[in-house]
């Protein structure tokens, strides 16, 4: 059985992604995304909707080229 990394532990891991701040890996933890390679291989549109809803439907669209450079590795 793998050992669970911490929360602090994930966060970092995701930070290590192209455009992935604190801010952007600790919402990203939120909707269950834990592991760099679970967001490259995500879409990126589909995470920003997650994102959105979860914030209450309002999400500037500069998160989704964030998403999409993070998931592409392109800045």
């Amino acid at each position: 059985m793998a050992k669970q990394e911490s929360k602090p532990e994930v966060i970092k891991d995701l930070q290590s992604l192209r455009n992935i701040g604190q801010a952007t890996a600790e919402k990203l933890y939120s909707i269950g995304i834990k592991t760099p390679q679970q967001l490259r291989q995500s879409n990126p549109y589909e995470l920003y909707e997650k994102l959105k809803r979860k914030k209450g439907g309002k999400l500037d669209k500069c998160v989704l080229y964030q998403l999409q450079g993070s998931v592409l590795d392109i800045p």
